[in-house]
């Protein structure tokens, strides 16, 4: 019944995608633009000069963020082009109206989170040294969070406004609101590999030998410990030598005394040791980033029931769960271990009966007929 409208949903609908579309192209740009700015402004003179963990954040930042403004500003005029269409009852504008909306709330969702924890988050407490708090006048919401609550609006009004039961309407928001959160959560791990992948703590200079291992993607983590570069300062990476051991606060504390754990580790090395590092953030990094996107690409694909569309969100969600899950085990850090058991989570998902049955027309009623 999905495939069935009334006059007044149509109407509605239509409404809601011709709104959406036009904030979306006229407006919502502007507003990642502002928060960019800000952000970028927060990192680069707040982090960045205390702790070079944070050097990577900026070109990343703003190359995504560039694309994102793109998209959602292409996907606003898309919007607005098949409103007509929506209002007339075809299925396939209502497919990519609610596609374009799903990736609107996205976007939305993954430019809020750096903001908090670029902007709003106090590093002043450790475990690197000298980071300033946020200002006291801070806001702790930045414009981009309305476009995540107009993509949502829109994208749950697109997917429901049908001839559905209520039983299936419920198990439709389920599935469809666990993609999204997915997508959202796998572009931001994404980001954390990314970041890392293309950290380099010894930058090519006049005075640096321009092949030196220590300044290549590919190489500089052989000579390193990858986990302490991201608890020490910048002015510490400068005095490293080589073989010498140096304590490292780490970012864990001891759950006995409460205060960060330090401990003595060499974080230079002279001779060259595979570090699995690097190939877990490329995956866990770049390969996320493909995941993330072609998750918000298949919406409207899924939603219309496409086989094909169905075998691409399951292969990018099983990829994100092993790529994530390989950097919690390399890298121990909580936040790929949630990100692997929400994208396993999301595969599990797509595959029960009850779900799958509204992602492809494979083994329904309708395919049956």
């Amino acid at each position: 019944m999905f495939k069935e409208t009334t006059k007044n949903q149509r109407t509605i609908a239509a409404v809601i995608a011709l709104v959406a579309g036009i904030y979306f192209v006229a407006f919502a740009p502007t507003q990642l633009m502002w928060t960019l700015k800000h952000a970028i402004e927060a990192v680069m003179e707040r982090l960045i000069p205390f702790d070079p963990d944070f050097y990577t954040a900026v070109p990343i930042l703003g190359v995504t963020a560039g694309i994102n403004m793109l998209l959602i500003a292409f996907a606003g005029t898309l919007m607005i082009i098949v409103a007509r269409n929506v209002y007339k009852g075809s299925l396939e504008s209502r497919a990519i109206a609610f596609g374009a909306s799903g990736m609107a709330a996205v976007i939305g969702m993954v430019s809020f989170i750096p903001w908090m924890v670029l902007v709003v988050s106090d590093y002043s407490q450790g475990p690197v040294p000298g980071i300033p708090a946020p200002p006291a006048d801070q806001s702790a919401t930045p414009p981009v969070l309305i476009i995540m609550v107009v993509g949502l609006i829109s994208y749950f009004s697109l997917l429901l406004l049908d001839k559905d039961k209520i039983k299936d309407k419920i198990l439709k928001s389920i599935i469809y609101l666990a993609i999204g959160v997915v997508a959202g959560m796998v572009f931001m791990n994404a980001q954390h590999g990314v970041r890392y992948f293309n950290f380099i703590p010894e930058y090519q200079t006049e005075t640096v030998d321009t092949y030196s291992p220590y300044s290549n993607v590919y190489t500089n983590l052989d000579h390193y410990d990858a986990i302490a570069l991201t608890t020490i300062s910048q002015k510490q990476v400068d005095s490293l030598k080589a073989d010498t051991p140096v304590d490292i606060v780490r970012k864990y504390k001891d759950p006995a005394t409460g205060k960060h754990v330090v401990e003595s580790v060499v974080v230079k090395k002279t001779e060259a040791t595979y570090n699995p590092n690097t190939i877990s953030l490329l995956l866990g990094g770049y390969g996320n980033y493909i995941a993330a996107y072609m998750m918000m690409f298949m919406m409207p694909f899924v939603f219309l029931r496409k086989k094909w569309a169905y075998n691409t969100m399951l292969t990018v969600t099983l990829f994100s769960a092993i790529a994530t899950f390989q950097n919690y085990f390399v890298r121990g850090s909580f936040e790929w271990a949630v990100g692997g058991i929400m994208s396993l989570g999301l595969f599990i998902l797509l595959l029960l009966p009850f779900f799958k049955k509204y992602l492809t027309e494979e083994g329904t009623e309708e395919d049956k007929a």
